[in-house]
């Protein structure tokens, strides 16, 4: 008898064993101690005495740090998945951490990140709350706080001031803090002093909870109460204690007294009414917390505020305002201006969205979307003799023909705006989604997701006439760029010997060039001497509009670029060169287009042509990533595009 297992338990199961996978390297062992019996852990391990400066520091390098040979910029793979293309601002945020780690007087600084919106601001922050989490819940991260306090502060905090001299020089650990008035009560009255008997356990820092993480924003300016921030009296306990001064009448659960040992953000720090920004200067400067009718209470927290241009702008200039200008650690946040990492973002935000799962999202759309996108952010090169689109490319770190990649300093140094105007990554991301969720749609293709944009331009309430008129243009231009993607996507999937027929093409190419650079001949496929091929030569290298007069400099430069790339790789490399790679292409496709175009062309194909026709789509769905509807739809475009150009 054949036993048939249960399909439901198979995947419970599979959920469990994925489950523990994910959660293996967490450590939620509990702690409980007195401070006697939680010094020698300390002994051991000083990082449970770190400050949260060196918290976060140490939480994100501990993801690992690599640096790019050329120009020894640091990536953090802490953030390496959900914030794209800004490592230029991650490095500069990471310096502050690093400074203020070491103990230097970054500690006394509010960092401020402002940029345009939708720029990567909040998610910075949602991965740095997220990450605490997370990073509280391991061997590594494990935070030990005074069981009871609401502030969940350092236990060393009890250390008698006395002691703790001799302490750092004999053991190298640094005490800065004072208990808070509720545990400074509590070891008085109820321990008489004895401060080995306080309580210390082990905490797991949470937004949720409230422990260790806290977040405040605007509201009304009327009816907003600073014990947001500080806490408040506790009427209920004023009855018992007389005096609202009094430690146990008083509640302190404020954004800042539960952000201790942790972060605390600042939604759009500038629009909170000044008298809240008033705190800040005491927090940042004293590190303490100033609480009515009571002494200043220290605070071991990273305050992080993020604002819109705008907003830093008009407070920049606000003269009552320079005691704050001086205590911020600015980071400016622009939008990011890599096409291959503002696909990265909506990959994130569009493909893994549940609904859209079974919506077709045909090859190259969201390049061509975040090639808009990238574009409407750069500022139109003061040098005459570098497109916007190259510059994108170099950007991008891609080849563009005739210039280096020292060529993008200066271009950012003359362009000193780029990332701060343009178009959000969340417009188009609303505009894609938009598109997605029209009734019957099973796919998309670039010409959608432009037409969408197109569309939604005049709801963006940030532009005006002129705006849409430039950026229209910039449609227009991406129009342009997915036409030769389009075409060259039809003639690879024609011609299934695709690589090895531009490959042969570049060899013929190449030969030429050789033997006309040596003043020779080479042979022919007769093995017979001959001229070289001016005719062929020529053709190729005027797709590309290669002038007579600077034929003998492109040669020589695709020549010497040809060897180099055989010598590396061991074959030539037709990608390599960007000018040369064009050109290949449009020749070979010149060379089929009447084969293509009478294809693509005809209703009613013979039957040799529609099974020419099936193979195309075939190799469309099985090769470039289409579905049959959208390689369809591809193949009727560019049979349009070929009778526009007929």
């Amino acid at each position: 008898m054949t036993t048939v297992k249960n399909s439901k338990k198979v995947k419970y199961d599979d959920i469990l064993t994925l489950v523990e996978e994910c959660t293996s390297g967490s450590d939620l062992t509990p702690w409980e101690g007195t401070i006697r019996e939680y010094l020698p852990l300390v002994l051991e391990h000083p990082d449970y005495n770190e400050t949260a400066h060196a918290r976060i520091c140490r939480m994100v390098e501990t993801k690992g740090v690599e640096f790019e040979e050329e120009n020894k910029h640091p990536q953090y793979k802490f953030f390496e998945n959900d914030l794209f293309g800004i490592d230029h601002v991650l490095e500069q945020v990471m310096e502050f951490f690093r400074a203020a780690a070491k103990g230097s007087d970054a500690r006394k600084r509010l960092l401020l990140l402002w940029g345009p919106t939708s720029s990567g601001k909040s998610e910075f922050l949602i991965q740095v709350k997220k990450g605490l989490e997370a990073f509280s819940e391991t061997a590594e991260g494990k935070v030990f706080a005074i069981d009871g306090c609401p502030m969940y502060e350092n236990p060393l905090n009890a250390i008698p001031m006395a002691a703790r001299k001799n302490i750092k020089e004999q053991f190298g650990i640094i005490i800065e803090g004072e208990l808070c008035p509720r545990c400074a009560y509590r070891l008085k009255e109820d321990l008489n002093g004895d401060f080995w008997k306080l309580p210390v356990k082990r905490v797991f820092l949470s937004e949720m909870h409230r422990i260790g993480i806290g977040t405040f924003q605007p509201g009304d300016t009327k009816s907003q109460s600073q014990s947001e921030l500080v806490g408040s009296v506790n009427f209920a306990k004023l009855e018992d204690y007389g005096v609202e001064s009094h430690p146990l009448a008083y509640n302190f659960d404020g954004e800042l007294n539960v952000a201790n040992r942790g972060v605390m953000e600042f939604i759009e720090l500038l629009k909170v009414d000044p008298k809240f920004r008033h705190i800040l200067l005491t927090l940042v400067q004293e590190k303490r917390i100033k609480v009515e009718r009571f002494p200043l209470i220290y605070a071991d927290l990273v305050p992080i505020g993020h604002t819109n241009e705008t907003e830093f702008v008009k407070f920049k200039g606000d003269k009552k305002e320079e005691a704050l200008h001086d205590r911020l650690w600015l980071v400016p946040f622009p939008y990011n201006l890599k096409l291959n990492s503002e696909i990265r973002i909506y990959e994130k935000l569009i493909c893994n969205a549940v609904g859209f799962k079974d919506i077709h999202i045909a090859p190259h759309t969201l390049k061509i979307a975040a090639m808009f996108a990238i574009l409407s952010r750069l500022q139109e090169p003061k040098d005459k003799g570098i497109s916007i689109l190259q510059k994108m490319h170099l950007y991008n770190g891609d080849e563009v023909d005739g210039f280096t990649k020292e060529d993008i300093k200066e271009l950012q140094r003359v362009s000193d705006r780029e990332g701060l105007d343009g178009i959000s990554p969340r417009f188009v991301v609303n505009r894609l989604s938009a598109c997605l969720s029209k009734h019957g749609t099973s796919y998309i293709t670039p010409i959608n997701a432009l037409r969408s944009i197109k569309d939604g331009l005049p709801t963006n309430a940030k532009l005006d006439e002129d705006s849409i008129e430039r950026l229209e243009n910039l449609i227009s231009l991406c129009v342009e760029e997915y036409n030769k993607i389009a075409m060259n996507e039809v003639q690879k999937a024609f011609f299934v010997n695709f690589e090895y027929e531009i490959k042969s093409l570049l060899e013929n190419y190449l030969d030429n060039v050789a033997a006309y650079l040596d003043d020779g001949k080479r042979k022919n496929e007769w093995d017979e001497m001959v001229d070289p091929d001016e005719k062929l030569m020529r053709s190729i290298e005027e797709k590309v509009e290669i002038t007579s007069s600077g034929k003998d400099s492109f040669r020589e430069e695709v020549y010497r670029k040809m060897l180099k790339s055989k010598s590396e790789d061991g074959e030539y490399g037709w990608q390599s060169h960007p000018k040369l790679k064009e050109a290949l292409q449009k020749q070979l496709f010149e060379e089929r287009s009447d084969t293509i175009r009478l294809t693509v062309s005809t209703r009613n194909p013979e039957p040799e042509a529609l099974k020419k026709l099936n193979a195309v789509i075939g190799a469309l769905v099985d090769y470039h990533g289409y579905t049959a509807e959208s390689a369809n739809e591809l193949l009727r475009y560019v049979n349009n595009i070929m009778s526009r150009t007929k």
